[in-house]
């Protein structure tokens, strides 16, 4: 069967949407969309993206309203709530299915050990994320396109958010199969020089963090969870984070004898990182360094218990955003925005523990 035929076969079905898995215009749309069409595409990949797989889904158990099929490079979107893919979705009402530049909205979180969506406005930023550096490589098409799945929530929405660039079919007038594997191979072309973007890319908008990475991997490995701490992203070599600290800590020193402070750095023997003198007063510092933008940092038992204690004589320097070239050996920071609270009021409802020690009953 054509491209054209099954696209239209899933729309036609939409308005008779049910949760009954059993229902015969469910069962065949699960057919359709995770076996049929990724039959189809599997064969075009066979050409043009080898290395790459594809999958689709009506719903997990319960048939879910927005039905989709989706290819990938598997390694960079082990499952479709994470990474970049081109996809197929079909809107609620079944007046047009889309193919979409589309990235994951529901990362694994392993501490909680479960998923977690990510914000609106973090899924929106990472698409105007992709949008420019598309834009800036050369890359991107006339225009981005938006989708309209015909819902206001859940996955729909969620998928209307983080489309980078869609193209619509309307139902009965969808194109050609030559038409379509135009298009298939243009987002897949889209998709292909996106996942290149992003290796050179040291942050983007909705990432962890790398060392709070570390810090969760750590902690689920520390807990003797070794396999629930695989594949959670990358963290950074003891090289690069030496080169962020070192940096930070530089910046830091300048920030504070601008403000005709004497500055002492602490870091290797106390529990803060520098000591800020001016006259009688003293400011214990502590400095964060990340190539992020710095809404979360790794405080430790010892930091949190100091600078509770000596507030208001303390201060927190966050330098985010800070450039990481690791090309260079050693990795070379540069760069960064420098934010400086003081006096720092730790508010003890944001501090999120990652692990516990606990001592066992006896028995």
């Amino acid at each position: 069967m054509s491209l054209r035929d099954l696209l239209n076969e899933v729309l036609a079905l939409q308005p008779s949407f049910t949760t009954d898995a059993e229902d015969p215009s469910m069962v065949r749309r699960r057919e359709l969309v995770s076996k049929e069409i990724p039959g189809w595409i599997a064969a075009e990949l066979a050409s043009s993206f080898p290395k790459w797989q594809t999958e689709g889904s009506g719903g997990r158990g319960t048939p879910a309203l927005i039905p989709w099929s989706r290819y990938c490079d598997h390694d960079r979107s082990p499952k479709a709530g994470i990474g970049w893919y081109a996809v197929y979705l079909f809107s609620a009402t079944g007046d047009a299915a889309y193919l979409s530049l589309n990235q994951g909205t529901s990362p694994f979180d392993p501490i909680r050990q479960r998923i977690i969506p990510l914000p609106d406005g973090v899924v929106t930023a990472r698409a105007d994320w992709a949008r420019s550096a598309l834009t800036v490589d050369g890359s991107a098409p006339a225009s981005f396109d938006t989708i309209d799945l015909r819902t206001t929530s859940g996955l729909g929405h969620a998928y209307e958010l983080g489309n980078i660039h869609g193209i619509r079919y309307s139902a009965g007038s969808i194109p050609s199969d030559d038409q379509l594997r135009q298009d298939f191979n243009r987002i897949g072309q889209l998709l292909d020089r996106l996942y290149q973007i992003d290796d050179d890319t040291a942050f983007i908008p909705g990432d962890v963090a790398p060392e709070i990475v570390d810090a969760e991997v750590a902690a689920v490995e520390s807990a003797g969870n070794p396999r629930r701490a695989a594949g959670q992203g990358s963290g950074l070599s003891q090289a690069e984070k030496t080169a962020l600290e070192d940096h930070s800590v530089k910046l830091a020193i300048e920030y504070f004898k601008s403000k005709n402070y004497t500055v002492k750095n602490t870091g290797k023997k106390k529990s803060y990182d520098l000591l800020a003198s001016l006259g009688s007063e003293k400011i214990y510092v502590e400095v964060k360094g990340t190539i992020s933008l710095g809404e979360e940092v790794i405080l430790t038992y010892n930091e949190v218990e100091h600078h509770l204690k000596e507030h208001p004589n303390n201060a927190l320097v966050v330098v985010h955003s800070i450039k990481l070239d690791r090309k260079q050996s050693p990795p070379v920071a540069s760069g960064g925005i420098v934010v400086v609270h003081q006096p720092w009021q730790i508010d003890v409802t944001m501090l999120r523990p990652i692990s516990y020690r606990y001592v066992t009953p006896s028995a």
